[in-house]
């Protein structure tokens, strides 16, 4: 595998808070909102990726900023980015810290923009069920907000307490109920974005049109590298008048996956169908439901109109029981939602000196089960001797394919740990490539899966740097990130 190519201006780009530059930002913002304070500047050493997090906790973090600033309007991120591409200086923008890959460690030093304070939620149109949101704005925030009005943002990501509905765009992120409304892709209705070198850019206010090629699509997924989010108009949908829940259990993977396949591409949309093989069913739902559940449980969920959940529900139960399923307790299924953020809460979820990450990637169904026993082969078997343990779901399904959340834990990596957790990823990704996948579906790339762009995009890879060169000539913005 290639390793991460930096982007050939980054070899222009300078760390450290020169006086020079603490002026000019100083005359551009508040100075309350500039920080170089050491307490402060720790704030920003990690996001929740593994490997920052054991460096941060070895005392040698992946990287630090040089400067903290808190804008409060588009006016101010313009300023701050135009600021910095003049000095040469990198910029990271921060939304909620919640991202697993490392996408928001100032691995070069600079400015981080940490962006949480541009919170404002700027219009609900019930008309359009739109939201127009400042990119700061708490994801759990705006679904109290949302809900208030019976609407809802139909996202619901396991990080919606902390993250940022910045984050959720910059990532391309995804949330449980993605089966029906898809990713946060499909969500986002138009964005404004601050440029590499301090524009302001509204982006067309549909995401239909036949008026050009649409630059929105650019900067969804692109992790800070091209430019930074401060605002997004997205999609919302009424809260459900009805929600109904069922646990099935399938005697195997494969008899779920056809199940669930049929369904989708008979055009049932359940709104969750997450399938958990046999050892995720025993380590991961069973614990969090309070019962042992057999099998291949899978938690289904189906919203919306009452008569045509109940039309949706009979279909796909028929379905479920053509493949030898058995229907389990419904009830179990509303416990999984009221705990449904307790996956990534101790008890339940790892902490150092464990080793752990997720493999989630993406595949057409032609491809899935090559890709489910690839990784069992690759990653399972090889370090189970180590006390390695992969629970794997599938979920965000799709009629052409589905996501495979593939996480592994290993108890304690030991004094090799850093290593160990490098070699599980490389075996688990080239595992991936090589059966057909594609290597993530909604944590995005960062730092983790930069050195794989390569292998993943080919040619195309050489676009993207192209496209980053036009934009980002100095290369300021969050370098090191994407391969770019």
């Amino acid at each position: 595998m290639v390793g991460p190519v930096k982007h050939p201006g980054s070899s222009n780009i300078t760390a450290g808070a020169d006086p020079r530059l603490l002026a000019d930002l100083r005359e551009a913002v508040p100075a309350a909102d500039v920080s170089t304070g050491a307490e402060v500047l720790d704030r920003y050493v990690a996001d929740t990726y593994w490997k920052a997090l054991a460096a941060r906790a070895a005392g040698a973090p992946l990287g630090r900023p040089d400067v903290v600033v808190t804008p409060r309007s588009d006016e101010e991120v313009a300023d701050v980015v135009r600021i910095a591409n003049q000095h040469r200086v990198p910029v990271v923008p921060w939304g909620g810290g919640s991202g697993t890959q490392g996408a928001s460690i100032p691995t070069h030093g600079g400015i981080v923009v940490d962006l949480t304070r541009m919170d404002r939620i700027v219009d609900i149109d019930e008309d359009s069920l739109t939201v127009t949101a400042e990119a700061g704005v708490n994801g759990r925030r705006l679904e109290t907000e949302l809900n208030r009005k019976g609407l809802m943002l139909p996202h619901y990501p396991a990080s919606a307490e902390f993250a940022t509905v910045g984050g959720y765009v910059a990532a391309r992120g995804s949330g449980v109920l993605s089966t029906r409304y898809g990713k946060i892709e499909d969500l986002v209705i138009s964005l404004r974005v601050v440029t590499p070198t301090g524009e302001v850019v509204d982006t067309l206010p549909v995401p239909r049109h036949a008026v050009g090629p649409d630059i929105a699509p650019l900067f969804i997924g692109s992790e800070g590298s091209l430019g930074v989010i401060t605002r997004v108009r997205l999609q919302l949908a009424p809260l459900p008048a009805a929600r109904r829940f069922e646990v099935v259990s399938f005697p195997s993977v494969e008899a779920g996956v056809d199940a669930v396949r049929k369904s989708m591409q008979s055009g049932l949309r359940p709104s969750v169908v997450r399938l958990y093989d046999e050892v995720a069913t025993r380590l991961t739902l069973s614990p969090v439901v309070g019962s042992q559940l057999p099998g291949v449980a899978t938690v289904i969920c189906f919203e919306g109109n009452p008569a045509v959940v109940e039309a949706e529900r009979k279909s796909m139960l028929d379905l479920v029981r053509a493949h030898n399923g058995q229907v389990l307790d419904g009830g179990l299924g509303e416990v999984w939602w009221e705990h449904r953020y307790d996956f990534y809460k101790p008890p339940h979820s790892p902490e150092l000196p464990a080793v752990w990450g997720t493999i989630d990637v993406v595949a057409t169904y032609a491809r899935l089960l090559h890709t489910y026993h690839a990784l069992q082969e690759a990653v399972a078997k090889p370090y189970a001797a180590r006390g390695l343990k992969l629970r794997s779901h599938l979920s965000h399904w799709y009629p052409w394919g589905a996501m495979i959340y593939a996480r592994f834990v290993l108890p304690d990596g030991g004094p090799d740990s850093v290593t160990l957790h490098d070699r599980i990823w490389k075996d688990g990704v080239t595992a991936a490539l090589g059966a057909g996948a594609v290597i993530n579906d909604h944590h995005g790339v960062g730092l983790k899966l930069a050195p794989y762009m390569p292998a993943q995009h080919g040619a195309g890879l050489d676009v993207l740097r192209r496209i980053k060169n036009a934009l980002d000539p100095n290369g300021v913005m969050n370098p090191g990130k994407l391969g770019l």
